[in-house]
């Protein structure tokens, strides 16, 4: 995929961020992003930030599965520290969720707007269909002037872009979801191959053994 397009994909799951768990989010994705198990005293750290502030963050996205975590028990000072990954697969698939939704949406109203008549106040006040116009007596309830017909061709043509753009961030999401696995597949293979390695190194090291008794 190509650089131009992962920073489009990355701008648009910002953007997703920001809408469900707050802008103050975003800095902290961006953090933990393309990596694993980061201890949440170093996202702190990073951020500038309280432990307890970060968590109160990654409960956040939490709520909506976008992240997990490991715990480990410090040795030393006897408590667990977190550890937490950015589940990007659950996240572009609840921004293509999102994004589809508002698709769908603007598609109804565009239709609405292709279909109907509208008129609007002059110092617009109000924008009313063939109905409601009708109920007003085509007279603006606030300021009593004559509603005009509107010309909605440019409404039409924004709705229109606005269309394009969503299919084109859905289909930018797709594809980078079917990389993303791909790439877990390529993982647990590249892991399960690691074990069977270890594994035939120690049956290795427990035949020598046996060998030297």
């Amino acid at each position: 995929m190509a650089n131009e397009d992962t920073g489009k994909i990355d701008k648009i799951l910002n953007e997703i961020v920001e809408e469900i768990a707050g802008n103050d989010i975003v800095p902290l994705v961006e953090l933990i992003k393309n990596k694993s198990n980061v201890s949440e005293f170093k996202i702190a750290e990073k951020l500038n930030i309280t432990v307890n502030h970060v968590r109160n963050m990654l409960y956040r996205l939490n709520n909506y599965n976008l992240v997990y975590f490991t715990r480990k028990k410090d040795k030393k000072k006897g408590w667990y520290v977190y550890y937490w990954t950015l589940n990007m697969l659950e996240l572009r698939n609840l921004s293509i969720k999102l994004k589809t939704d508002m698709l769908n949406k603007i598609k109804n109203k565009l239709a609405n707007e292709e279909s109907g008549v509208y008129f609007i106040c002059p110092d617009k006040h109000v924008r009313a269909n063939h109905e409601t116009a009708m109920e007003y007596s085509f007279r603006c309830p606030e300021c009593d002037q004559h509603l005009v017909n509107e010309n909605n061709v440019k409404t039409r043509q924004n709705m229109e872009k606005l269309i394009n753009r969503l299919n084109e961030e859905i289909h930018l999401l797709q594809a980078m979801e079917i990389k993303l696995v791909k790439e877990r597949k390529l993982t647990r293979i590249v892991k399960k191959k690691k074990v069977k390695k270890i594994n035939k190194l120690k049956k290795k090291i427990k035949m020598k053994k046996k060998k030297r008794k």
